[in-house]
């Protein structure tokens, strides 16, 4: 192989590098989250009735808006380097190879649901069906607790397989996105259901609701390329 060829070889290639996707995504996530937070600062102080409007954009309590495109993204980022990880795992044969595939399988859906709010749509039948109210107003939480209790259950060997520091990250990165997505949001619909909708209470307990939402998202991409480093010396990307 000649030099002009060797460098053309690396220059095809892309290596994940933990520590500087680390700070990228931490300090994107934590513009998305100032901005949402700016938001509702912005409307409680100057109302709905200038050139910004109400800035739903970068709303966090909101559809089809910056935070939710960006948990998305973040979502199905964790799903590749998952993928990336199977692969890895398969190649050195290691065990629970079932388990990081459906966990990959999970994240894209979990991204394909932030991104279109498909969960919500058993809001409003739930509720009717069961007359629910207070930490049920966002009926969707009951399946959803049902569902992550299975899987947190299905998942206790295997998380605790992993080596240390992964285990560690997986277990706070998981605290983080369930007790944000599940425990704020039962949180948020007591608080609705008594203060109302526009209430300060309630406007506190979404913001820490996605707030611990993304942070557990980018905790748990940021620790994926660590966990690839440490268990399989890194991983590349061929662009050839």
């Amino acid at each position: 192989m000649t030099s002009s060829d060797s460098h053309s070889s690396e220059d095809n290639v892309l290596t994940l590098k933990p520590a500087r996707l680390s700070a990228v995504l931490w300090a994107a996530s934590f513009a998305v989250v100032a901005a949402g937070i700016f938001r509702e600062w912005f409307v409680f102080r100057f109302g709905t009735e200038t050139l910004l409007e109400d800035l739903r954009h970068i709303a966090l309590n909101a559809e089809y808006c910056l935070p939710a495109w960006y948990s998305s993204l973040l979502l199905i980022s964790a799903a590749g380097l998952l993928a990336v990880v199977t692969a890895s795992a398969a190649r050195n044969g290691e065990r629970y190879l079932f388990h990081w595939a459906v966990l990959a399988i999970m994240f894209a859906g979990l991204s394909a649901d932030e991104a279109t709010g498909v969960h919500e749509l058993a809001i409003e039948p739930l509720r009717e069906a069961l007359g629910l109210s207070g930490i049920f107003h966002f009926g969707w939480v009951i399946p959803g607790a049902v569902l992550v209790g299975l899987v947190g259950l299905a998942y206790i060997p295997f998380l605790l397989a992993q080596p240390g520091r992964t285990k560690l990250v997986f277990l706070v990165a998981g605290l983080l996105f369930v007790g944000g997505a599940l425990g704020m949001e039962m949180a948020g619909g007591y608080l609705l259901t008594l203060y109302g909708e526009q209430s300060l209470a309630y406007t506190a307990a979404f913001i820490v609701e996605e707030s611990m939402e993304i942070a557990g998202a980018t905790l748990f991409v940021t620790g994926l390329p660590g966990h690839l480093k440490r268990q399989y010396g890194g991983a590349t990307l061929s662009m050839a």
